[in-house]
């Protein structure tokens, strides 16, 4: 059993800075109830408003990436009960139905956007990302076209890293300061990369912090979509006990 506790504590997809955790969530596509089946990349409207309405109701709040980054650098405590909660790829439900539904409970999200995909059908739309940056959530990056980074060999910087941040500051008159890694593939030239191209810190999915580069590497759980409200609460509790 202690063998056991010490790999699960191992890979806490959580911020962790001395005594204080900060669970990550990461959501893909919100769909209709009874179209596709619920997974690790797909949960439905109903379940996701059950999971944000267990989150309410359990006292749990979100935080934003500035100021988690600021407490966690400051060596000060991060509040009881809170949280980061993402969302990648892009898709107009993020808009039309994630959004609202975190309004509704009190909640922020972090939404990760893809360029290439701007105004198409099924995406969000620019209008939709000036609003939902209106409305306090937070527009990050997601490259242009969601590449393979880490495996292409020689990548363009300027349209996978640069442009995107510059056209989403322009859209939402808003800086843009955090990147999520697309298939959560990242390394050491990435970051390099990243930190050329001003962004303060990224996002992956389970892999462990990379020791000197931790925000660059920050771990989120995905969300099933099969999970009760209760059972990712107990998730985000195992996973942020130490």
């Amino acid at each position: 059993m202690k063998h056991l506790i010490v790999f699960l504590l191992c890979w806490l997809p959580v911020i962790v800075t001395g005594q204080q955790q900060l669970p990550i969530l990461c959501y893909h596509n919100i769909t209709v109830p009874g179209t596709h089946k619920n997974d690790l990349l797909h949960v439905d409207r109903a379940q996701f408003e059950r999971q944000l309405r267990t989150l309410a109701d359990s006292g749990y709040h979100t935080i934003s990436p500035d100021a988690a980054i600021t407490l966690l650098k400051e060596g000060r405590p991060i509040p009881p009960r809170t949280c980061i909660i993402t969302f990648d790829d892009s898709h107009a439900e993020h808009a039309t139905v994630a959004a609202p539904l975190l309004q509704h409970f009190g909640l922020r999200g972090v939404f990760f956007v893809m360029t290439v995909t701007l105004n198409k059908p099924r995406y969000l739309s620019k209008d939709q990302i000036k609003t939902m940056a209106d409305q306090g959530h937070v527009i990050a990056s997601h490259t242009w076209d969601h590449p393979h980074l880490k495996l292409t060999g020689v990548m363009d910087w300027q349209k996978q890293l640069v442009e995107p941040r510059q056209q989403l500051e322009k859209i939402t008159g808003r800086p843009v300061w955090y990147f999520a890694y697309p298939f959560g593939e990242y390394n050491d030239s990435i970051i390099v990369e990243l930190k050329k191209a001003g962004y303060k810190a990224a996002f992956q999915l389970n892999r462990h912090p990379t020791p000197g580069n931790e925000l660059y590497t920050l771990r989120r759980l995905m969300v099933d979509g099969n999970w009760s409200g209760p059972r990712l609460v107990a998730a985000m509790a195992v996973y942020g006990t130490q």
